[in-house]
């Protein structure tokens, strides 16, 4: 059995802190309160390295600390060296070794058929195997009914981050920050017929303090818009988040930022979203405004949702999706505490 001690401000943001997630690797892992009674001891962003460096130095030589990161993008703003397996963290009370498992250096969230983001919440599995089991009875003229009774143009749903911090790339890899990009398409998109919703486009709370955020974004955007904006604050290829799966469940054609080697590519069947990776900001607007709801299109259209739809209905899929995350949770440690 391995112990294992989560703590930190951001310890409900990673694996362990899930109960679906901690189910599946009850018998081989045991979460402990107390870091000194712990052979691994976990955070989830190098803020709490910072924050918890007295803490941490304290660990004996025959405990491992790990930074357990589910989020590429505290990872590429805020970590040191975020591509590193084995990190040397600098704090204000000396150098933390620390195993960095994250989504560039562990094969945790190297998923199968169900993005890693999609397990953090069993809402999910219950509302995309409803909300797609509907429109995978959708024809292609089905589509064009519904695309031409749409009145809203696009739909950006997301924080406004415009900042040199975000400025970041890692040379000889597709990791960057997208959080200038995305927020500069946004910019660039603007009309009475598209909707910003997020914090720093509108007074409001953020919407993690909403009772359920995901259910209100989706009552807000069902059958509203003919794009929806699922471009990920980062750019990995392993990462992709609830937004593109959002953007099909509304009935819109996602707008996303994918190089050639992202995983999305599996996902998505061509022309069933827009890549806007390599078009400048400014000339998005044309170029949402040159796609036309062709017969191929709708075709294509059709058949991705009939595609989710099968992937998300499936129970077998997501059990076994579960089972590999245990797995690679426990393989994981394993070789830190073998190391």
């Amino acid at each position: 059995m391995i112990r294992v001690c989560a703590i930190g401000t951001y310890a409900h943001r990673q694996p362990l802190a899930y109960p679906q997630i901690r189910a599946e690797v009850c018998r081989r892992i045991q979460l402990v309160e107390r870091p000194e009674s712990a052979d691994l001891v976990v955070v989830a962003h190098s803020k709490d390295l910072d924050s918890h460096a007295t803490q941490l130095a304290r660990l004996s030589p025959s405990q491992r600390l790990a930074l357990l990161s589910e989020e590429p993008f505290w990872d590429t703003v805020w970590g040191y060296g975020p591509l590193a397996r084995d990190l040397q963290h600098p704090t204000k009370h000396g150098t933390l070794r620390v195993a960095q498992l994250n989504h560039q250096t562990s094969a945790i969230f190297q998923f199968r058929q169900i993005p890693y983001f999609l397990l953090t919440d069993t809402h999910y599995t219950t509302r995309y195997g409803v909300w797609f089991s509907e429109m995978a009875h959708y024809r292609p003229a089905d589509w064009a009914e519904h695309f031409k009774a749409v009145n809203g143009r696009t739909a950006f749903v997301m924080a406004h981050r415009q900042s040199p911090r975000y400025d970041v790339a890692f040379a000889g890899t597709e990791v960057q920050s997208l959080c200038n990009q995305r927020t500069a398409v946004a910019e660039a998109c603007r009309g009475n017929d598209v909707m910003y919703l997020g914090q720093r486009w509108q007074d409001g709370p953020p919407r993690q303090t909403i009772t359920d955020w995901h259910l209100d974004k989706y009552l807000r955007l069902k059958n509203r818009f003919h794009f929806v904006s699922a471009i990920e604050n980062t750019h990995q290829h392993q990462y992709i988040t609830e937004k593109i799966f959002d953007a099909w469940a509304v009935g819109a054609v996602p707008l996303y930022m994918a190089g050639p080697k992202h995983r999305v590519h599996q996902l998505a069947l061509p022309g069933t979203w827009l890549n806007l990776m390599d078009i400048q900001p400014e000339d998005v607007p044309a170029h949402l405004a040159a796609h036309v709801q062709t017969p191929e299109f709708l075709e294509a259209y059709t058949a991705q949702q009939k595609i989710i739809a099968r992937l998300v209905g499936t129970s077998e899929t997501w059990r076994a999706e579960l089972e590999r995350l245990g797995q690679a949770l426990v393989h994981e440690f394993s070789q830190l505490l073998a190391g």
